[in-house]
């Protein structure tokens, strides 16, 4: 599991770094509406991947044994899904265009649909890879597959092949994505399909794709209520905020929970180890995101003038109450790796749907104090929601809150020191008369360094646990002998060409 979260951690990088110089370089290249069309394709796109494979990837990673009869029902199943998505994609662009207003949109649908497609193909692959914690080539597939897309977006535009550079650059990057995972993994499907062996799976996929489509309009939910009754103006204030925010939150998190469902999946009927680890992953978030989110909110002000400009003074306040939260839920969004290793999408759902609800509520409750009002009812609700919201997964491994708040607390009390020495810094800077951008960075050198110090005199587990990732800390022995031990899908199962 460090290896997997060291080698997703690099694919989080790298994947950033490509897509932010090609989109620099197709900025440069392409006009404002080619990159509309692809932002409203882009968002059909990401709804439709949530139906492609309907959980069945997860559910094998889940279970305890799998044989290559269930692999190859599997692997049709999912690639029938995707033809057939493609295919509807395809005859109703016409009616998502006229939705969008932009008939251009059609024929843009229809190709990108495509990648549909081309995923379902070499989805399984992914997901015995990550089955077998085997993440270094799933880091290479992402990496290479968004390189071969960003250089073929750049050769089109260059050629003029305006808006089709971007689309053709999609299908052509995760072509090579899936065609890089069928060469890593061993696995091969027979010609066998039995709806039988998909029944097993039903019960755990049809609950986590029913909590993905839910979640995907509970995510966009309060941007869709801040554009119809706000405008776009403060709209465009709210998502940069949240950009600004849940980005070091994203970046962490989803390296870590990728590799995590994978690893408690394989010992989930070891509570006590499920526990272990869980504990020490949610101890890592909360050091390296809880400072962070302390240190935005503090230098707020001069962050967004010094960055943006006083244009974008709404930020400050939106930042200032959404960094607490984002700290927040740098732990709280972990608990649904419990959910998904334990086989309980059920009671995942249920919580989803009861939690999402209340959110919801949230943001039409905030709306008549605007912005601010949306991002301080969505906070009240969050911290509402978080005693049942770790309660109801805990009892699945037998777990207790005191026993997370004892992992968190070094990174909390820290947290709050360093929060209390930048401002103090930044009043200070203040009073002198220096320029916000002096007062800037020597507010947030002065927190940094008062955080690094801190852990280099305690030397918390996470620090430990952090080096490890990084590739500098000692692997323990237990650690050495699992690796030794680990159990190949493709030693366990018969292959065929």
């Amino acid at each position: 599991m460090v290896s997997g979260v060291r080698w997703m951690s690099i694919n989080q990088v790298g994947v950033q770094i490509i897509r932010l110089v090609v989109q620099l370089a197709m900025a440069r290249i392409l006009e404002p509406r080619a990159f509309g069309l692809m932002v409203m394709a882009l968002v059909v796109l990401s709804f439709l991947e949530i139906l492609r494979g309907f959980g069945t990837g997860m559910a094998v990673v889940q279970r305890d044994h799998v044989d290559q009869g269930l692999l190859s029902s599997v692997f049709f199943f999912n690639l029938g899904l995707g033809v057939a998505i493609t295919g509807l994609l395809a005859l109703l662009a016409p009616l998502v265009s006229a939705g969008y207003g932009d008939s251009a949109l059609t024929p843009v649908l229809q190709v990108i649909g495509l990648s549909l497609f081309v995923l379902s193909a070499g989805d399984l692959q992914q997901w015995l890879l990550r089955r077998d914690l085997r993440f270094a080539p799933v880091a290479a597939a992402n990496i290479i597959g968004t390189l071969v897309n960003g250089v073929s977006s750049i050769v089109l535009g260059v050629l003029g092949a305006g808006v089709w550079s971007l689309v053709v650059g999609n299908v052509a990057g995760y072509t090579m994505t899936t065609v890089i995972v069928w060469f890593a993994s061993p696995w091969r499907p027979n010609a066998h399909f039995s709806f039988t062996d998909i029944r097993q799976l039903l019960g755990f996929s049809a609950n986590l794709s029913a909590f993905n489509v839910f979640n995907f309009f509970l995510l966009n939910g309060d941007k869709i209520i801040v554009g119809r009754f706000l405008g776009a103006g403060p709209l465009g204030f709210y998502g940069m905020a949240q950009r600004v925010l849940m980005y070091p939150v994203t970046s962490v998190l989803t390296s870590l929970q990728e590799v995590m469902f994978a690893g408690l999946s394989r010992i989930k009927d070891d509570h006590a180890e499920v526990r272990r680890i869980y504990f020490r992953a949610c101890a890592v978030c909360a050091m390296l995101c809880f400072p962070a989110m302390a240190v935005l909110a503090v230098v707020a002000d001069n962050l967004v003038h010094v960055v943006l400009g006083e244009q974008w003074d709404p930020l400050v306040p939106l930042i200032q109450i959404l960094a607490p939260i984002g700290g927040i839920q740098a732990v709280s969004f972990s608990t649904g790796t419990i959910f998904e290793s334990q086989g309980r999408t059920d009671l995942y759902l249920r919580w989803g749907i009861f939690s999402g609800l209340l959110m919801l509520g949230s943001y039409f409750a905030g709306l008549p104090w605007g912005t601010n009002g949306v991002a301080a009812a969505y906070g009240i609700v969050i911290i509402l929601l978080l005693p049942p919201g770790f309660i109801i997964p805990f009892r699945l491994i037998n777990a207790r809150i005191s026993e997370l708040f004892q992992s968190i607390w070094p990174y909390l009390w820290t947290t709050l020191v360093t929060a209390a020495l930048t401002a103090v810094v930044q009043y200070g800077a203040t009073l002198a008369g220096l320029p916000a951008a002096a007062n800037l960075v020597g507010s947030v050198a002065a927190g940094g360094a008062c955080y690094v110090g801190l852990m280099a005199v305690l030397r918390p587990d996470a620090l430990q646990d952090l080096r490890r990732f990084a590739g500098v800390g000692r692997p323990s022995a237990p650690a050495a002998q699992a690796q030794s031990n680990q159990n190949d899908v493709s030693q366990a199962l018969p292959q065929s060409g």
